[in-house]
């Protein structure tokens, strides 16, 4: 049976370790899933996945793929298989890499013009590379350029002698969410969705049971593939039931990863289902999991005056109040730990905005219109170690991450590596460690975000860039100081700024040495990252960052929820590709907004669009408080969509009492303790979600069947072996009348928010879905 797999995890779980006679035993992590465009080659970098120390690593060359320094190169050009494995010896270890050849679409872009000389074309497609896809003039008036892409849903615009332009033969375009548009071209077809499943049934005494579910009907599987962790495991350890069940033996597994497959009748290989083992038997809810995590967002500046004694604002009458201090502190969130506010919410661990020092004095903008900003949200450090005096003191910050300790919430850091504030020592001292503020052209070097410039653009003239790609002393130091943060605070994780505009080699140094100074802490760090889910992935693997942001649901779905003529009729695609991609479990963040995106709030409540621009708004034309009731429950129901899927869900200070605001620092107004009606009864609504993520393991680690999703109905089940749940949401203004239909034996629905119960009969049962609501039933 040929050894076939599917998907690109890059959430990898932990060091397997396997035997090696009389020597130690060999480390190294899970490899994911190796995808490759079919009539491509691809390379792959294993020393990822590898524990740092040498390994001998040998394979048997049988479909010329190369194998040198660890580089693996998957040589897709000639052929004509969907899946393949590739077996490799690791210290005369065996290890299965289960490759997918991903189908590919050729389509042609077409510019017509008679007088412009040079068009390139940039996109989501090539990580928004100006000049990386130049078009071919063919004649007088047409530039043509064919190229290959996955058959999936792409942003772009062309670069028409160094400007900008949409494509004018494409009427179709999006929002950029910066206040612009961009041209959208969609390659997707009908995909296969969920049509054919492997779901988890049953987990009974060192045995899981596993269902192949084919057009909604349980089905033999006839061919299949189990894996724990790196190996094909033996038919010995595998059998299937009288009820078509796949029986897997986990009595010898120890913790790490069981995946299967099945063939379908197509001929093609179902996703991945995978399941963590710890100690033999499935993983279930753990309060020091980070996957039953749910993290909230402080800016620490707005959240909570403790302590007025340290308020210093900025004189400066060019400084508009949003973007002055406002006084919150550490005192300010240790208070609110001690009050109960976050465990009261459900929330098991902070994100703290920046805390280290900041200068003292307003900067204006290089940009138009040149307007003046402060420090306050800490991303200007002008001292590595020490906490900024507005902000609180070393014992005030270590008290507070003892007290959220005790209330068993982690502490994440905000961590920025990319630059400093010129005022830092750092550059006063050592300018070769920094980047250039003028290009070699003599153009300033100034949010150049992507393509040729994505290492080395300065966020304005008075924040350096380190130059890590060619300064190993400026990667020694940043990665030191971070160390010292955990170390001195014992925080728990980082979420690191500014993720793709520093190189890997900072990354795999930082890990390394968190790793090796911490080896019995399970430190989590969470990047940003802007860009196509290709980047973002790079930067996820178990040598460099946990999770990042999962904007590609964020910006895919936002738009769905805040609208007030929802059609949800493309959401299971948007699913289907992120499980595809990251996985079907993961550690990415699900957030409804950020302190850099628009509160969602506006965009539901209709004061504001997508394609304005939000800064400018901030400014001269804010948003009011909240007109419409049923903006409330807009953000209630993509909180409890965010809180069904998989990864870790994220909210920012504020959502769950519906604060409004524009891009920053608009969003980042002072935070409300002083609340009306509608604003406590969306704190319940969160709160209650939040408790059934971390209570029930379905809903973080579950197999996911989208039952409708079409207009303003989105219902999924989420299934962990003897635990489902029914998620269904009601994004508009009638209510819905919906009928459920199982594949397994259902007797009673409970609604988990208020215990009411409907009977199922012959596994069905009706859901009445009130307008712009949400409810999760547990089904037995």
């Amino acid at each position: 049976m040929k050894f076939i797999f599917f998907k690109i995890l890059f959430t990898l779980l932990a060091l397997i370790c396997v035997s090696c006679g009389d020597n130690k035993p060999v480390q190294f992590y899970t490899f994911p899933e190796f995808h490759v465009k079919n009539g491509t080659s691809r390379s792959f970098d294993l020393s990822k996945y590898l524990d740092g120390s040498k390994k001998i690593i040998a394979f048997r060359n049988e479909n010329n793929h190369k194998l040198s320094n660890n580089i693996l190169t998957i040589d897709g050009a000639n052929t004509d298989q969907a899946f393949e494995v590739v077996r490799l010896l690791i210290d005369k270890n065996k290890v299965d890499i289960v490759v997918r050849y991903l189908p590919m679409v050729k389509h042609k872009f077409i510019f017509k013009s008679s007088e412009r000389q040079d068009v390139f074309i940039m996109g989501s497609f090539n990580d928004w590379s100006r000049n990386s896809l130049k078009m071919e003039r063919v004649n007088k008036e047409l530039f043509i350029l064919e190229i290959n892409l996955e058959p999936q849903k792409y942003e772009y615009k062309y670069i028409v002698n160094g400007n900008e332009i949409l494509d004018p033969l494409n009427d179709n375009t999006v929002s950029n969410n910066i206040g612009g548009w961009n041209s959208m071209i969609d390659l997707r077809k009908k995909n296969q969705g969920y049509s054919t499943q492997v779901l988890k049934k049953k987990a009974i005494n060192n045995e899981l049971s596993f269902e192949y579910v084919e057009n909604n009907k349980i089905t033999n599987p006839d061919n299949y593939i189990v894996l724990f962790n790196n190996v094909q495991q033996p038919d010995s350890l595998i059998r299937i039931s009288a009820l078509d069940e796949i029986i897997v033996n986990t009595s010898d597994f120890s913790d790490g990863t069981v995946r299967v497959y099945v063939e379908n009748s197509n001929g093609s290989y179902t996703d991945e289902n995978r399941t963590i083992i710890s100690s033999s038997s499935p993983l279930g809810v753990r309060k020091d999991s980070w996957y039953f995590t749910i993290i909230y967002n402080v800016l620490v500046d707005r959240f909570f005056d403790g302590n007025e004694q340290n308020n210093k604002k900025i004189t400066d009458p060019r400084l508009h109040e949003l973007a002055n201090f406002h006084g919150g502190d550490i005192q300010g969130i240790s208070k609110k730990i001690e009050e109960g506010y976050f465990k009261d919410l459900g929330i098991n661990s902070l994100w703290i905005s920046p805390i280290q020092q900041q200068p003292d004095s307003s900067y204006i903008e290089y940009v138009e219109p040149n307007r003046s900003f402060s420090g306050y949200h800490g991303y200007w450090p002008i001292d590595s170690r020490k906490i900024d005096h507005r902000f609180g003191t070393e014992d005030e910050f270590i008290k507070m991450v003892e007290n959220a300790h005790g209330d068993s919430v982690k502490v994440l850091l905000d961590f920025v590596s990319n630059h400093v504030h010129q005022n830092h020592i750092y550059f006063q001292n050592n300018k070769e460690w920094f980047g250039d503020f003028y290009l070699p052209d003599g153009a300033p070097n100034i949010r150049l975000w992507d393509g040729e410039t994505m290492l080395t653009t300065w966020f304005d003239k008075f924040l350096p860039s380190f130059d890590f790609s060619n300064s190993l002393e400026a990667i020694s130091q940043v990665s030191s100081d971070a160390i010292w943060w955990i170390n001195k605070y014992d925080i728990d994780g980082f979420r690191q700024d500014a993720v793709k505009h520093v190189p890997h080699a900072f990354w795999r140094k930082l890990t390394e040495q968190i790793k090796l100074n911490f080896p019995e802490k399970d430190f989590y760090q969470i990047g940003e990252t802007f860009g196509s889910d290709e980047l973002i992935g790079a930067y996820v693997n178990p040598l460099e960052l946990n999770a990042q942001f999962n904007f590609s649901i964020y910006f895919n779905v936002r738009s769905l929820f805040s609208s007030s003529n929802t059609d949800f009729k493309d959401i299971d695609k948007t699913i289907y590709k992120n499980s595809k991609f990251f996985g079907p479990i993961h550690l990415m963040g699900n957030i409804t907004s950020s302190h850099d995106q628009l509160r969602f709030s506006s965009y539901a409540d209709g004061q504001i669009s997508f394609d304005e621009d939000g800064i400018s708004r901030a400014f001269n034309s804010p948003v009011k408080k909240i007109q419409n009731l049923s903006t409330y429950m807009k953000l209630a129901n993509f909180h409890a969509f965010n809180s069904s899927q998989p990864g870790v869900p994220i909210i920012y200070y504020g959502e769950e009492i519906g604060m409004i605001g524009e891009q920053d620092p608009g969003n980042r107004r002072p935070m409300n303790f002083n609340l009306n009606e509608n604003e406590k009864n969306l704190f319940n609504h969160f709160k209650i979600i939040n408790n059934a993520r971390v209570t029930h393991p379905s809903l973080a680690l579950g197999d996911q069947t989208i039952i409708k999703s079409e207009g303003p109905v989105f219902i999924t089940l989420k299934s962990y072996f003897d635990e489902k749940i029914i998620i269904a949401i009601n994004n508009g203004p009638k209510t819905q009348i919906e009928d459920i239909t199982l594949t397994r034996n259902c007797k009673i629905a409970s609604n988990i928010m208020n215990e009411e119960e409907v009977l199922c009969n012959n596994n069905s049962f009706r859901l009445k879905l009130k307008p712009y609501s949400y409810v999760y039933y547990l089904v037995n």
